[in-house]
């Protein structure tokens, strides 16, 4: 029987994390971030770089413990059963699938500066003509059969373009700074033109959580590296540290460097030529042809690095929701190569479908945003119950105050969900919804038999759907601003209060945790 190899070491795992999170985010969440929050977009990466440091660090007590392929989707079951874990690793799922063809939106975009058949305007939003849809066809082809070849080789490439990724980026940056760096742009229409809201906004829907929840490949893929009790949480902390450090050089040269008569109506309409490619554009402003070549073949070569990590990410949950029984079991299927085969080729298909439904790089981010968050979710749920139901399981990585922690994790995961607003988060209801026809569709195509644990998964609707009564009450992505603002993060911190009770009330007996670490062969 083939089975999947412990074969990538610590660096590898760390540029795996790192090449996550410098994708496509570099080249357009510094210009999405500053329309929303002027100069104050350099507080939203710092402050989402904290949060997102906290999740992390919950995900690496578990990853100690569980050192497994497709891990994000396995911690629910261990805590709170089957239909717990296929609701979060469904979400999941969604997320990991979505981020290759984000990340070829992404290329087609930059491409598009100089190969203008590529992209075609529809209501005002870029989507791909039938030349670009074909593009775009073999970008994801090719990206799914370096996945097929083996997951030794896809760390190989990784390492390589993980270089690239660091420097190129950081390089772009100070030259920038270097040739068009003016201070006054930091004050002339505001440090925080648009308020708190405006800071908080840039944070869900400018680009930045995207870009650092880029660090989860690294969890997916712990059950394929060696030694990950020790190496998961230098890997995480480490990776989100570096990428935040490049992503502030960005941020403040595409502050200092826009033109000063872009800023006359104010930074919410902030607008240059060559904006849709927002790097391009100032290095075109700049007459810097070299820079310009060096930004657009960069523009090819970080997206399909992120791509094909994700893809790999992908596959796995989606073997392992297979073996937990919620996916057809051929999603179970390894090549010789030890690679989940039918898996990597679902990626393909649905990548090809979602570049209909969600057009333009900046709407399917934010989709991506809410899919990641609500699963990032898991980290800080999972963690809490796992001490009451597994006392002494080895750890080698145990977080301090784990309670106090675990609520900080989540009460973050739950403001950057309110903040993402109801336009995006009713959509992911409607996924949810999706999900559940399709699991009880795989139950009864693969005659599961095994219970679902219904009672232990009661809280998780009451917070998903609870989750979605604040979007729509509150004021952000058309919600409909019934809650007053300064009791709104108030009412989410008790709402985060309260859930996080529930699942520590309702999660597995210590014997049903048992159970199902025999299952999976723990």
């Amino acid at each position: 029987m083939t089975t999947m190899k412990r074969s990538i070491g610590t660096l590898g795992l760390m540029f795996t994390a790192i090449s996550g999170i410098l994708g496509s985010a570099w080249l357009f969440g510094p210009y999405y971030a500053a329309q929303m929050a002027g100069p104050a977009a350099l507080i939203s990466w710092i402050a989402g770089a904290i949060a997102m440091m906290i999740i992390a660090m919950t995900f690496a007590e578990l990853t100690s413990m569980f050192p497994i392929a497709g891990a994000q989707a396995r911690f629910m079951l261990f805590s709170h059963g089957s239909m717990t874990s296929f609701l979060f690793g469904w979400i999941m799922w969604l997320a990991y699938a979505a981020v290759a063809p984000a990340e070829t939106m992404a290329i087609l975009q930059y491409l598009g500066s100089s190969f203008p058949a590529l992209l075609t305007q529809k209501n005002n939003v870029t989507i791909l003509s039938h030349a670009g849809y074909s593009t775009a066809a073999a970008i994801l082809l090719i990206m799914c059969i370096i996945n097929l070849i083996s997951i030794k080789w896809l760390a190989r490439y990784n390492a390589i373009v993980v270089w690239i990724k660091i420097f190129v980026p950081l390089t772009v940056g100070i030259i920038i700074l270097s040739l068009a760096f003016n201070l006054h742009n930091f004050t002339s229409a505001g440090f925080m033109p648009n308020g708190v809201e405006g800071t908080l906004s840039a944070l869900s829907l400018g680009g930045v959580i995207f870009a650092l929840t880029g660090y989860a490949p690294a969890i997916v893929l712990a059950g394929e590296a060696k030694n990950p009790q020790k190496t998961i949480p230098l890997v995480l902390g480490g990776s989100l540290i570096i990428c935040v450090l490049v992503y502030i050089v960005l941020q403040t040269a595409l502050i200092g460097a826009v033109p000063a008569g872009s800023l006359t109506h104010g930074w919410k309409n902030l607008n240059f030529p060559g904006a849709e490619s927002p790097f391009i554009g100032i290095a075109t402003g700049l007459h810097q042809d070299w820079l310009h070549y060096l930004i657009l073949a960069t523009a090819i070569i970080t997206p399909v690095g992120t791509a094909v990590i994700f893809i790999a990410s992908s596959a796995r949950v989606a073997y392992a929701m297979s073996e937990n029984g919620f996916f057809p079991k051929i999603m179970e299927t390894l090549n010789t190569r030890g690679v989940p085969f039918w898996a990597v080729l679902l990626n393909f298909v649905v990548g090809m479908i979602l570049f209909f439904p969600v057009p333009g790089w900046q709407g399917m981010m934010g989709f991506l945003v809410a899919a990641f968050v609500l699963g990032y979710a898991i980290g800080p749920l999972s963690l809490l119950a796992l001490r009451k139901q597994l006392p002494n399981y080895p750890r080698r990585f145990n977080l301090p105050m784990v309670k106090t922690w675990c609520y900080l994790a989540f009460f973050f995961t739950n403001l950057i969900l309110y903040w993402v607003g109801w336009a995006i988060y009713s959509k992911m209801l409607m996924g949810i919804l999706l999900g559940l026809i399709v699991m009880l569709c795989a139950r009864w195509k693969n005659r599961t038999t095994t219970p679902l644990d219904t009672r232990e998964s009661l809280w998780a609707f009451i917070y998903i759907f609870g989750q979605g009564i604040l979007s729509y009450l509150g004021d952000f992505g058309n919600g409909k601003n019934i809650l007053p603002h300064d009791w709104d993060m108030l009412i989410v911190a008790i709402f985060s209060a309260v859930i996080l009770y529930l699942s520590h009330r309702q999660a597995l007996s210590p014997a049903k945790t048992q159970g199902y670490l025999e299952h999976i062969k723990i």
